[in-house]
């Protein structure tokens, strides 16, 4: 039978996704927090897949309230956000418009498509809805048109959760958080947070 090249793609991408990961535990000091954003319109309802970018519901925003000033964000360093909306907003009502430490917005962990609740707004509508920001690090460089959709993010597992790792691996802050989506840190934790839940990778 036919075997496939040790240099397969595929086979470099998981070598160098290990190597990061194993990089990354090695570092013995260095913490990562995934929080999940509060309930979103769409989780609230069951059915609100359809609309793209839902906003946080009440109970959401008082979800995310409730993590403000936990000890465990203290020493926080950089602050790593998705770019869909139910991210930023938990994210402010958690660290504020302007965090105390190093702010990054991209779109590398924006949840994977599924329907048009997982799909982000353009950059422009972003930014009247959220002024401030433009001052977070990655907003500068975040396209019009950043979103994933169906078409764009079938291949979202292969490619863009070890692009994220290796982009973690390689930041020098050693206390992160990072706000993001139940599916995407799903690939990466191996279960799937509740809203607002804080986990350790």
């Amino acid at each position: 039978l036919p075997t496939r090249s040790p240099t397969h793609p595929t086979d470099l991408v998981a070598l160098r996704s290990s190597i990061a990961e194993q990089t990354w535990r090695m570092e013995k000091r260095r913490q990562v927090l995934f929080v999940r954003h509060g309930q979103g319109v769409h989780n609230a309802s069951g059915k609100e897949y359809t609309a793209i970018d839902p906003l946080l519901t009440e109970l959401g925003v008082a979800q995310a309230r409730d993590l403000r000033g936990l000890p465990v964000f203290a020493d926080c360093e950089l602050l790593v956000v998705s770019p869909l909306s139910r991210a930023v907003q938990t994210a402010v009502e958690v660290f504020g418009e302007q965090p105390p430490c190093r702010t990054v917005l991209t779109g590398l962990h924006s949840e994977r498509w599924s329907s048009c609740c997982d799909q982000g707004r353009p950059k422009s509508q972003l930014a009247e809805s959220f002024p401030f920001l433009s001052s977070w690090e990655g907003f500068d460089q975040l396209d019009e048109h950043w979103t994933p959709t169906g078409k764009s993010d079938k291949t979202w597992r292969d490619e863009r959760v070890p692009a994220f790792r290796e982009w973690l691996a390689a930041q020098p802050e050693r206390r992160i958080v990072v706000v993001g989506h139940g599916a995407f840190f799903n690939a990466m934790l191996g279960r799937y947070l509740v809203n607002c839940e804080v986990a350790e990778y």
